[in-house]
């Protein structure tokens, strides 16, 4: 026995009446451990064929991105061209009540003519 002193030692500190009446459990944990590698298995080649899709996926990403920049792009002109009808509008409008004001201003004085005129 003194070739194998740690042989003694595990005889006595290993709890065997815990161990026996505990089997039940390890063996289903082993069975769980065994049922999770092959599921980690399973994963692993998932994972190979989630691969070949993770680059079909950022082939198609890649294309949504430039499409979405070319949208963005249009949208910006069209905000710009917006802005630029928006200003020419104010533009107009400020004409318009300036025409209007002359307008009033010549209808006055030709009242005021006829009036005169007519005196």
């Amino acid at each position: 026995m003194m070739a194998w002193p740690w042989l003694a030692v595990a005889v006595k500190t290993i709890p065997w009446a815990t161990l026996v009446r505990r089997a039940p459990d390890i063996i289903e944990a082993a069975g769980s451990l065994l049922s999770s590698r092959k599921t980690s298995q399973a994963a692993d080649h998932a994972a190979a064929r989630t691969e070949s899709q993770l680059g079909e996926l950022q082939q198609r990403l890649e294309n949504l991105e430039s499409h979405d920049q070319a949208t963005a792009e249009v949208v910006n002109q069209i905000a710009e061209q917006t802005r630029d009808l928006t200003n020419g509008i104010g533009i107009l409008a400020a004409k318009v009540r300036l025409l209007l004001a002359l307008l009033i201003a010549t209808a006055v004085l030709a009242i005021v003519a006829i009036g005169i005129a007519a005196l």
